[in-house]
């Protein structure tokens, strides 16, 4: 993988969310007479970081099948013990932790600095739960796209330009759910469901591409 070739292509991946964390504080501060109105501005900005840490799939998961294919060891990997479903499946939780990792943390800092200047406590749990939930959904499916994309794609370049373009299509729609959450708590329930299932139809299409193998 990228990143235990070369760590450094990790740094900016873990800089954004800090980066975003620290304008984050700044603006609670400004907002600090109005600990209610900092908290309207945090659960936009806990999407946000989930989005963030999701975007981290789309290079890793970019890399998964395409680079085996670039540097020419994608006939040796097949030929590993391996169930086709089960490579596949290797492949997305190999990548897995990092978004996850990135979002969280992301969220937990996020989090703290909201609990310090008061706008958490006026938070009801649903509305701060929801952004924690929706972090490991999201970046299974992106995990799960980003390397369906990655077995389809014969570069790493194709396949991250395209699992990008499917980044920017989900950015509106992961913050509406934000906002919509706290009139329509069932919404939350229709978003988690639609990335499982989007979940399951990329393990569905890898299997049938790896059976054609």
């Amino acid at each position: 993988m990228l990143v235990l070739r070369d760590p450094r292509f990790f740094i900016p991946f873990a800089a954004v969310p800090l980066i975003l964390v620290v304008v984050h504080a700044v603006m609670l501060f400004l907002m600090a007479e109005n600990p209610w109105q900092g908290w309207v501005y945090t659960r936009t900005f806990l999407a946000v970081l989930s989005l963030v840490g999701a975007s981290l799939a789309v290079p890793l998961g970019a890399d998964a099948f395409a680079g085996e294919k670039e540097r020419h060891s994608w006939e040796t990997l097949l030929c590993l013990p391996l169930a086709r479903g089960q490579l596949f499946a290797g492949k997305v939780l190999g990548v897995l932790p990092f978004p996850l990792i990135v979002g969280w943390l992301g969220q937990s800092l996020a989090l703290l600095v909201s609990s310090l200047s008061g706008g958490l406590q006026t938070a009801a749990p649903s509305e701060w739960i929801f952004p924690l939930l929706l972090t490991p959904f999201l970046a299974l499916f992106f995990c799960s796209l980003s390397v369906l994309i990655s077995l389809r794609c014969e570069t790493v370049r194709g396949a991250a330009q395209l699992t990008g373009l499917s980044l920017l299509i989900l950015i509106p729609t992961v913050t509406v759910a934000s906002q919509a959450l706290s009139e329509h708590p069932l919404y939350l329930m229709a978003i988690l469901a639609a990335l499982l299932f989007a979940t399951a139809l990329c393990f569905l299409a890898a299997a049938r591409r790896l059976g054609k193998t």
